[in-house]
């Protein structure tokens, strides 16, 4: 059963009622007050684009006078954006983030004690800082409460965009899918395709450089074993992981099937000691395709590129670097495989 917005979804969240309804007809309109110490500033209302050239997308822009200063714009939609001055550069205490809201006022003054601007806005603003303010994994849970859970798309889609992972969650990309079938174009949906298009680009381009270590202590570099197949599944993995294991028939079978069609795997593993990772690979995982190690497991650079934190975990990869498909568990991965090099082929 979903929540409306404004229901306790959790003690942590403690929420207000709502000041009124949004007019879709009103513009947003940011009131600043108390700036006097940065008079003649320019302050900016707008948001990160990677697509901008200044990498911001400028929304409103004023020059402070008298301490004072209007952003007005004529975006129609709730959306997350940030405000700075920019009078000393980009210091973390001249910015602020905040969701403004069409027909609802937005007030902006500095807070001495903190040395640092305050936001007040509406309902949706009053939220997601709600959830964010939680310590370490709680905001991140929190928000996904709101995003999965939630009746309001809007508010769904303000958590869903403070918790992003640039398209690499599935269950982010198919709520997504679904709030946009429910709330149609908007800013906020293009900015998170692109901000996925800018992180699939970077992992395409990053995963050129990685190398490794066999087991026969032979440098393996991840370029050259994309140049020489179509798709190549970089599947991470440790000897003390059960389902890593449990994985293996399912990986021999697309193996056998696909290795002499342009497939190969690449296994990564992330043992804290090397002895164990050479032991499971005589003992448990003696296997045919590659099997490699660069011996820092979970502090990896490879497991931070990729955002490791749990495995078995795996990425399908054309021979560009570009991810083609994620954790594809069980048979998954065969049928996939025969979609993208045998369509005419059916699993048994």
């Amino acid at each position: 059963m979903r929540r409306y917005l404004f229901a306790a979804a959790r003690p942590a969240l403690a929420l207000c009622a709502m000041a009124g309804a949004a007019s879709a007809q009103d513009g947003i309109v940011v009131d600043a007050a108390g700036l006097d110490r940065f008079e003649a500033a320019r302050i900016e209302l707008g948001y990160t684009d990677p697509r901008s050239d200044a990498g911001f997308e400028i929304l409103a822009a004023a020059v402070v006078r008298d301490g004072k200063a209007t952003l007005e714009t004529g975006l129609r939609e709730v959306m997350q954006v940030e405000i700075r001055l920019l009078e000393a550069g980009p210091a973390e205490g001249l910015r602020v983030r905040a969701i403004v809201e069409p027909g609802v006022r937005h007030e902006l003054a500095w807070d001495a004690d903190r040395s640092a601007l305050e936001f007040t806005g509406g309902p949706y603003d009053e939220l997601i800082r709600s959830a964010m303010a939680e310590p370490g994994e709680m905001a991140t849970e929190s928000l996904k409460v709101i995003y999965r859970d939630f009746d309001d798309p809007v508010a769904r889609l303000m958590a869903l965009r403070n918790a992003w992972l640039d398209g690499e969650d599935e269950e982010q990309i198919t709520i997504l899918a679904e709030l946009q079938s429910l709330l149609g174009e908007s800013r906020t949906f293009d900015l998170l395709g692109a901000l996925a298009e800018q992180r699939a680009a970077f992992l395409a381009q990053a995963v050129m450089g990685i190398t490794a270590l066999n087991l026969a202590g032979e440098e393996v570099r991840v370029a050259d074993v994309l140049a020489g197949n179509r798709y190549t599944l970089l599947e991470f993995w440790a000897s003390w992981c059960a389902p890593c294991f449990a994985e293996i028939p399912y990986l021999q079978a697309a193996y056998e099937r696909f290795g002499d069609e342009g497939f190969e795997i690449l296994a990564f593993n992330l043992d804290d000691e090397p002895e164990d990772w050479r032991e499971a690979s005589g003992d448990r995982y003696d296997i045919p395709w590659l099997n490699v190690t660069d011996g820092l497991a979970f502090e990896s650079p490879v497991a931070s590129l990729f955002r490791i934190n749990a495995i078995p975990a795996s990425f399908l990869l054309a021979s560009d670097g570009a991810t083609v498909a994620r954790d594809l568990r069980g048979e998954s991965l065969e049928i996939r495989l025969g979609e993208l090099l045998a369509p005419a082929a059916s699993v048994d």
